[in-house]
């Protein structure tokens, strides 16, 4: 994986946007498979993905021989599990159920190394598969999310944003229409949660930030990327895989194939 901290920082500092995959799945297998179809970033989801803490390090693995980027997804805002996903070598992180600029703050601080940070250092393979300057880069280059998916943290978006060496917010769609309107959906076009999310990327690119939120691809992942959207989740490997076996069955059985709407 030689460089890609510097490559993915530089992409992102002229604006390109990355479309990232998301990893459900555990195995490792289906990790080759998305990364060698192309997509710049993958995300491991240790929080409602099938992957657990002991999957970590040989799906990181497996990605290591894909061009993406190693993305993980905490299942919370914990110390411990931040640090030890970046020392496996993790890119960047996606922390959930950030509400707060107090949450925001210590977010920032569990991933940046003192005096910018609290992270303890103990780079184990992170060092290995970026290289012996990995420290002295790691707080540049680390990409670090605070999601947005609540009432509660739209409310307090700006403060949230102002936080010092926050990279930018993802959006999660189906907690925060849930939250907004009772009733959870990734499609985020109309109503109130098409506006929070136009908010949403408004107010984070104004910060030069990056704004990036979760989709299920394919239309969805274009309107997120119209309103401005440079990290763009566009499918996991659990939904792409049960819409392809949907469509193929609809077709054999010469139904109408049915789209997907599971949430991941």
């Amino acid at each position: 994986m030689p460089n890609v901290l510097a490559e993915l920082h530089g992409r992102l500092g002229r604006g390109e946007t990355i479309l990232n995959g998301w990893l459900h799945l555990p195995g490792g297998v289906s990790a080759e498979v998305m990364g060698h179809a192309g997509y710049d970033a993958l995300t491991i989801d240790l929080q409602h993905g099938l992957i657990g803490e002991g999957g970590l390090v040989p799906t990181l693995q497996a990605m290591a021989a894909t061009p993406a980027a190693p993305f993980v997804r905490v299942p919370g805002l914990h110390a411990p599990d931040l640090m030890r996903v970046l020392d496996a070598g993790a890119v960047g992180v996606i922390c959930p159920m950030i509400d707060t600029p107090g949450q925001a703050a210590a977010l920032v601080q569990a991933c940046r190394y003192p005096p910018q940070g609290t992270r303890s250092f103990g780079p184990t393979r992170a060092r290995l598969v970026h290289g012996d300057t990995y420290a002295a880069r790691a707080d540049a280059h680390t990409v670090v999310f605070a999601m947005i998916e609540t009432a509660v943290a739209l409310a307090n978006l700006d403060a949230i944003l102002d936080t010092p060496g926050l990279s930018g917010v993802y959006v999660g769609p189906g907690d925060l229409s849930l939250s907004l309107t009772g009733h959870a959906t990734l499609d985020f076009r109309g109503g109130d949660v098409e506006e929070a999310v136009a908010r949403i990327a408004r107010a984070t690119r104004q910060r030069g930030l990056i704004p990036g939120i979760f989709t299920q691809g394919g239309d969805l992942a274009r309107a997120a990327m119209a309103l401005g959207y440079r990290f763009v989740t566009a499918g996991s490997d659990f939904a792409l895989l049960a819409g392809a076996a949907r469509g193929v069955l609809g077709d054999l059985r010469a139904g109408t194939p049915t789209p997907s709407t599971s949430l991941y």
